[in-house]
């Protein structure tokens, strides 16, 4: 188990004076990697081989956004771990020790020079302590886009300023890109993100957002149809 604090500040707000959902994301991501780089058993063999884990999936239960000013601790551990791939909880407390956030996410090993997966040997998944689940609703990985026709937004070029070290759209800019298509002044309760194929510099990404009841979806594809990624939002 992994623990961090962190204080919200001006670059982490959007204008309501409540954190971003990227910012969020981004200190969900950080406490993460902040525990993988850290770690005893995984530290050393992803240095070692050149491995890495990419994130396919990721929720976010929201009881409340932090706002400026807020500090805050955040948790994350593992609780399921095997060869491929790995799910973790991170929670985010306030200042009182309110839970703000309840997270799942989702990873999987992959090589970092071919980006393809890998398997990690199962007696270093041995090695691995575990921890019970957070009590919350986990929803499938695979996110069911609405039942309902999508409009369709102008393209979006993917710049350098989306790209990570890993070569590819960070996985809390695509928030920064599916925000823009809520309705103003929406908030969420829940964001679901399935990331199917690595968007990455100079890509063109085709927005379709679907909307039925509470739920807003927007889903980022190819010119072919193929999808990047799929947001989704259930508002409060």
């Amino acid at each position: 188990m992994f623990e961090m604090e962190r204080t919200v500040y001006c670059s982490n707000i959007g204008e309501d004076g409540k954190i971003r959902n990227s910012a969020l994301i981004d200190i969900l991501q950080d406490c993460s990697n902040f525990h993988l780089e850290s770690h005893p058993v995984m530290a050393p063999f992803f240095k070692a081989e050149n491995c890495i884990m990419f994130l396919i999936y990721r929720q976010i239960d929201i009881e409340r956004l932090p706002i400026y000013g807020e500090k805050l601790k955040i948790n994350t551990w593992t609780y399921e771990l095997k060869r491929m791939y790995g799910y973790r909880n991170t929670i985010i407390y306030g200042e009182n020790g309110e839970t703000l956030v309840r997270s799942i996410a989702a990873g999987a090993f992959m090589d970092n020079e071919t980006q393809r997966p890998r398997k990690v040997p199962q007696e270093l998944i041995d090695r691995v302590k575990v921890y019970p689940r957070t009590d919350m609703e986990y929803l499938p990985r695979k996110i069911k886009l609405p039942e309902s026709e999508p409009q369709i937004f102008e393209p979006v070029n993917i710049m350098k300023c989306h790209i990570d070290m890993n070569r590819h759209v960070n996985n809390a800019r695509y928030a920064d890109i599916a925000d823009e298509y809520l309705a103003e002044n929406a908030e969420a309760r829940r964001i679901r993100i399935e990331y199917k194929m690595p968007l990455k510099r100079s890509d063109t990404a085709i927005p379709k957002v679907y909307t039925k009841d509470n739920i807003t979806a927007v889903e980022l594809s190819d010119t072919d149809g193929r999808s990047y990624c799929i947001v989704e939002y259930t508002l409060k």
